[in-house]
């Protein structure tokens, strides 16, 4: 008996739920839609934070959009990351729980790129 509990607590435990993989979403408020998916290319710095997967997505809209989703292991290594990150010009990083998110447009409104993180952050 005093072997059957820590054998029965082990084995709770040791059942864990299957992570799905991250997919960004199809389509965000604003009537931007998800027009091709592919891999971002990760500093090597982020590796060391707990990178799981990069993903670079680009939506067609109002304007052409183009979002750079880093997920990590926890929302700390996100938040290091929007410490980090260098920024360039066009670029719009950042943050959404365990998600570091860069966007960027070639348009010039910078309020519409605004509205797509808005949009992108709410359909996340």
């Amino acid at each position: 008996m005093r072997l059957l509990i820590p054998l029965i607590c082990l084995f709770l435990f040791s059942c864990t739920k299957e992570t799905v993989a991250f997919a960004p979403p199809a389509a965000t408020e604003g009537g931007w839609k998800l027009n091709s998916t592919g891999v971002a290319q990760a500093p090597d710095w982020m590796q060391r934070l707990g990178l799981k997967q990069a993903v670079k997505a680009r939506y067609a809209g109002p304007i052409e959009v183009e979002a750079d989703i880093y997920e990590l292991r926890s929302d700390a290594s996100a938040f290091e990351c929007s410490q980090l990150w260098k920024r360039a010009t066009g670029d719009w990083p950042f943050q959404h729980r365990n998600l570091f998110i860069v966007i960027r447009s070639p348009h010039p409104n910078r309020e519409m790129l605004m509205d797509f993180s808005r949009a992108l952050e709410k359909a996340l």
